[in-house]
Formats: C-alpha cells, structure tokens, sequence
C-alpha cells in the first residue's frame, strides 16, 4: 500500500462526513481539507484528517510506502462527459477558417467520407492517449449516427473501449437528427445503439413545431430498449430556441424513468430573466443534468459581422458580445447537476484543444467566474460527470474509489488557475508516473 501524507483534496470530492469537518474559509476561498491518503493496488483504502477516519486505517507493521505531497492538491481521477472522438483531429484537412456553426456541420458533413476503421481508429486512439496521459479515467462520446453514418464508428469504439479496459473507461452515444430520427433512422439508430452497448441514445433537436412529438419518439425508442438520453440543446445564441424547455416538458409528461442529459443550453443565457428562471425550475423538476462546454461554445458563439449589402464582400468581423456559456451558476443553485466536458478537439467546430479535462475545468472556472464558487466547481470535471455517467466509484476521493488520482504541481486552487500550463502527475494504484502526452507530429 502507499500512504499519501498532506494531500490537498477539494471538498466536493471528500466523503461528507470528512468534508464537514473541514475549516470554513472565508468566501469559499481555498475550500480543500489537507489529509492523508491511503491507497491500495486499484482502490483508495482510507482517508484520515485529524482524528476523523473514513475507511478501514491499518493497525500494526503493515509494509506501507510514503510520499509526503507537502500540501499539494490532489483530485480524483478526471472524466470528460461529452466529447466527439469520431471528429477529432481532423482540422488538418477540413478546416473551418470562418469559425461558423454551421459551417462545421458541411465542412464535417464532406470530411465523413474519409471515416474508414483505419482513419477512426488512428485519430480516437491518438485521443484516448491525449486523455489518459493528462489524467482522464472517463470519457464519453457521442458518435454520429443516422441514415449511412455510425455503423463503423461504434464498432471502432467497441475495439477501443475492449484495448482501454482498466486504464480508460470509453462510453458512447448515439448523435442523431430528431427530424430524422422520427422518420426513416429511427430503427437502425435503435439498433446500432442497442448492439453495440451505448450508455444514452443521443440527438440535436431543433426548434420547430413538431419538437413535442419528436422528443416523445425518441423517449418512447429510449425507454423500449432501457436507455437515457444524452441531448445537443439549444446550441445558438437565439431568444426562441427553448428546446431545453421542451425536453424537461417531454420529460415530465411521459414520465420518463431513466437519466437524460443537455449539453451546451447556450441560448437560455439570452431568455428573459423570468422565462429563463422558470425553465431551469423546470429541468430541476425533471431531474435532467447540464453539461456546459465552456471551450467550443465560446470558440464558436456570437460570431458575427458587420452589416453589408447583398452579394458584396464578407465584411469585418464584430467583437462578440455573449461567450456562449449556460447558466452555470442558476443551475446550480437551483440543484441541478452540472458537469463541463471537451466537446470537440481539433475539429471544424473547435480548432483547439487536447481533451485535457484540467483545461476545461480552469477555463469553466475563468469564464462562469466560478472563483466564487470553488466549494462546489471542482465537481464539473470529477463527480458531476462521475454520477451522469453511472459510475459510482468515480469522481470522489474515498473508501472504495478507484485508486487513479491526479496531482497538480499546485498547493492552493489559485496557483492551479494562474497558468493554463501546469504540471502533473498521475497516481495509478500505488505507481506515480509523469505521462508525456503524445505529439501532434504523430498525426
């Protein structure tokens, strides 16, 4: 076993019992209880603070190796609940200099043709490394799936997820078009999702008015084979897209008894303050989660343009307004759970990226100001998804968590926001290990 003294773990990732005992700061500034931390050949054993023991703590000569951390933070293992490894890295051949939402849904469009098994798995694996060696034990990602496409992308991730069993656990979800789906795609979408084992059947509903009955469809094709949803909502930055409201709505009128997620929810940041605060009471009634993707939504939102006359010359971009974000804070103050992911990497929608889920977790934190709020935001990158995602022994630092943690060369949550660059280790059972994420070079 391996005893880690002075480990700095966020509150929202202790047992709550631990947690609890913890001094307040003031403000919820530095909100971490330093502990020591024993930890087994695949699970955390123990945690002990001052008297106050969670977990069985060893009597007598036990053979237990030291690492004495000196107050550096550490957290549980990462997971990054919404990403798109059938996209990634293909910025190289199909770039989107215009940065445009739409635009990326062509640009992808054209690129599929290129998605053999060979090209899928060359640029999922190269993704899968990225993930794991920045610290990612979870990772979820939806697959494009309808009328010709997803069939070799879920069996790519089957291959994946079987080669990155024990060090990466791979879910997926079926991404379809609701329209679509409600007419020829619904059975090979059902089928695909079903065969190949998806965590969530997926989709990008649209604004229009047969949005009810489309979202009745597909709960009604989700429940038949004992699935949740993992949904694309309200991606825009438009004052009538409020298909996050019709989705609580669907959810409440059929009853719907399995998880459902929304990703993204941009658009309720431009609803009027009441409307919007009565939709988030309603997606709290409905239990569903929120996913904000705080990387590709400001890349991609409020890009606009100076007004021109038709058939002239684009025109110069304008500053954008609005970033794009959810209403991270509303949402959590009214209870719901909230969890931020990578969404895309390296592709038409977002031309950055590395699936690195401690950037996500900083840039969620810059954007949403969530610097007053860093008693609950470490939870957006550990046990918010953790819980999204099923797995119960995730996300948190306690009795019976897998042993896979994460140690930033940093002591408080300020110096881990201070750079975007900050060094890590990786802890994984009893072995510490400094990964070199693979270089672009290779692709």
């Amino acid at each position: 076993m391996l005893l880690l003294r002075r480990a700095r773990v966020p509150l929202p990732c202790l047992p709550s019992a631990l947690a609890a005992a913890a001094p307040v700061p003031p403000l919820g500034h530095e909100p971490w209880l330093e502990c020591d931390l024993l930890v087994g050949d695949d699970r955390i054993v123990a945690v002990r603070h001052e008297g106050h023991v969670a977990g069985d703590w060893p009597h007598g000569d036990s053979p237990i190796a030291v690492e004495d951390l000196g107050g550096s933070l550490v957290y549980p293992g990462l997971l990054d609940v919404h990403t798109h490894l059938d996209k990634c890295h293909t910025w190289d051949r199909a770039p989107n200099p215009r940065g445009e939402f739409w635009e990326a849904i062509r640009i992808l469009r054209e690129d599929a043709a290129h998605w053999t098994p060979e090209d899928l798995h060359r640029r999922a694996g190269f993704g899968l490394r990225q993930a794991h060696t920045r610290g990612t034990i979870a990772l979820r990602t939806h697959l494009d799936t309808g009328s010709d496409m997803g069939g070799e992308a879920h069996v790519v991730m089957q291959e994946l997820k079987h080669a990155w069993a024990g060090k990466l656990e791979l879910q997926t979800v079926s991404l379809c078009n609701l329209a679509s789906f409600s007419g020829k795609d619904a059975r090979r979408v059902v089928e695909l999702t079903a065969d190949h084992h998806a965590a969530a059947l997926g989709g990008f509903p649209q604004p229009n008015p047969d949005l009810p009955k489309q979202l009745d469809n597909l709960m009604a094709a989700a429940a038949e084979i004992g699935l949740g949803l993992d949904l694309h909502v309200d991606e825009s930055g438009l004052g009538h897209a409020e298909c996050l409201r019709a989705t609580a709505e669907a959810v409440l009128r059929n009853r719907f008894p399995h998880p459902v997620t929304c990703g993204h929810c941009c658009s309720l940041a431009v609803h009027e303050p009441a409307r919007a605060a009565s939709t988030i009471d309603l997606v709290r009634q409905a239990g569903i989660a929120v996913v904000t993707l705080p990387l590709c939504n400001q890349y991609l939102q409020n890009r606009g343009r100076m007004p021109t006359a038709p058939g002239a010359a684009p025109a110069p971009r304008l500053t954008p307004h609005w970033r794009g974000l959810t209403l991270v804070h509303e949402f959590m103050e009214a209870g719901v759970t909230v969890a931020a992911g990578s969404d895309n990497v390296r592709d038409a929608f977002y031309a950055w990226g590395a699936f690195d889920g401690l950037e996500v977790w900083t840039q969620a934190v810059r954007q949403a100001q969530l610097d007053t709020r860093l008693e609950t935001a470490p939870a957006l990158v550990t046990s918010a998804p953790a819980a999204i995602m099923g797995l119960s022994d995730y996300g948190h630092v306690g009795p019976g968590a897998v042993a896979r943690l994460v140690l930033p060369a940093a002591r408080t949550f300020n110096e881990l926001l201070a750079t975007s660059a900050v060094p890590r280790r990786l802890l994984t059972g009893i072995e510490l290990t400094c990964p070199e994420p693979p270089a672009l070079a290779e692709l």
